[in-house]
């Protein structure tokens, strides 16, 4: 019972990460075809990733008191109507409030995922096997949702955002539906959640109960390497649109190869290393794949390389992910597991904010100064985990 209920959850997943993806491949369009600043393809993200910054630690708090299906359902719905408000926007400030409101809830949906396979799994070789498959279906059907939204633009900008919020409001429901109630195996607080607690800053107040210096470390790898991927992704949707011409179409087909050599990446050398290796030494490679490959496009330009080195980044990318998040969990307790996962997302988040915001600002100077600093950041996350290597070792001896 309990793994049909894992396997209806994942399905529930794979719809999600498609709708929450239809979005993206119009939102160029979206821009360009009312008139709006072009910095708003990083803004406006920089923006929602600020709220969900802010409100993921709360949700990971709150996962601690109420079951996590039901805060997928409120946050699906919430996502949904925060997208509405998006699509309908005909100025820079509806845009921009927009994105806020749904980033409240992208940061609680994001949080509730991981929650809830951390709090399911019954062990830790099953915890990890799950969170890989989180994040490749993240991967995966985020691509193909690329794909099918790209599809969709062909009708019209609008016609994709209508599909987005009604299929956001199906898995919302879907999830409440489909998850079972996980409150038996969390811990449980000792003391109701009061209206202080519920403040997004005091949940970051509440980081110096678990923080550790290797938590520290881990969680400055996620939040730098997340502007590199910020900076880098952004960007490159927006740049194939103004400098190669390429419509919504073709950005979705990408997203669908994509779709293929992410599952075949993952499926063999990203398990790998999660199986065969120690990942608290080789997390750092998809790191260091992700700063050559950044490099590289900034000596080759033409067409055909630049968007076959941004497939193959993309592998490499959830691969990194995949490690980030399980080594993170497993430094985790049955007492604070739902707190750290939600502060995990949040460093995510800050990284979105700034690679986002930088990549959006900086663009209409040089087209290529966001890769810049995709390299430089990927260049400095790979630092920062070669110093967690050095402490782990000494650790270990």
């Amino acid at each position: 019972m309990k793994k049909n209920k894992l396997m209806a959850y994942f399905c529930v997943i794979v719809l999600f990460y498609l709708a929450a993806n239809f979005a993206h491949p119009v939102t160029p369009t979206l821009i360009v075809e009312r008139g709006l600043d072009s910095s708003m393809f990083g803004v406006a993200l920089a923006a929602m990733m600020f709220v969900n910054f802010l409100f993921s630690p709360f949700w990971g708090k709150l996962c601690g008191y109420i079951p996590t299906k039901r805060i997928m359902l409120i946050c699906g719905i919430g996502y949904a109507v925060g997208q509405g408000i998006f699509g309908m926007a005909q100025s820079e400030a509806m845009v921009v409030g927009g994105r806020m409101f749904a980033g409240i809830f992208t940061g609680g949906m994001f949080t509730a995922f991981s929650n809830y396979v951390v709090n399911t799994s019954s062990s830790i070789e099953e915890r990890g096997k799950n969170l890989t498959t989180l994040i490749t279906i993240q991967n995966v059907a985020s691509a193909c949702g690329y794909f099918i939204g790209g599809m969709m633009g062909i009708v019209s900008v609008e016609f994709a955002f209508a599909c987005q919020v009604v299929t956001l409001i199906i898995t919302g429901i879907l999830f409440f539906m489909a998850c079972e109630d996980d409150t038996p195996y969390k811990h449980k607080p000792e003391k109701p959640l009061s209206i202080k607690e519920a403040n997004p800053f005091s949940a970051f107040a509440a980081a110096k109960d678990f923080m550790t210096p290797m938590l520290f470390l881990l969680f400055a790898t996620v939040a730098v390497s997340g502007i590199g991927q910020n900076s880098y992704e952004q960007c490159f949707n927006y740049f194939i649109k103004d400098q190669f011409g390429m419509g919504s179409q073709y950005n979705g087909t990408i997203k669908a190869v994509i779709a293929v050599v992410t599952l075949g990446l993952n499926t063999t050398l990203g398990m790998y290393l999660q199986k065969k290796t120690d990942g608290n030494k080789t997390f750092v490679l998809p790191i260091m794949a992700s700063t050559a490959i950044s490099c590289l496009i900034l000596v080759f330009t033409q067409q055909p390389i630049f968007i076959g080195a941004y497939i193959i980044w993309s592998g490499f990318n959830a691969i990194r992910l995949a490690m980030l998040q399980n080594i993170v969990a497993s430094r985790t307790t049955p007492e604070n597991s739902n707190t750290v996962m939600g502060f995990y997302q949040s460093m995510n988040s800050l990284g979105s904010i700034f690679g986002a915001l930088f990549a959006g600002l900086i663009y209409d100077m040089n087209p290529m100064l966001p890769f810049m600093l995709a390299a430089g950041a990927f260049g400095c996350a790979f630092l920062i985990g070669m110093v967690y290597i050095t402490k782990y070792n000494k650790t270990k001896a």
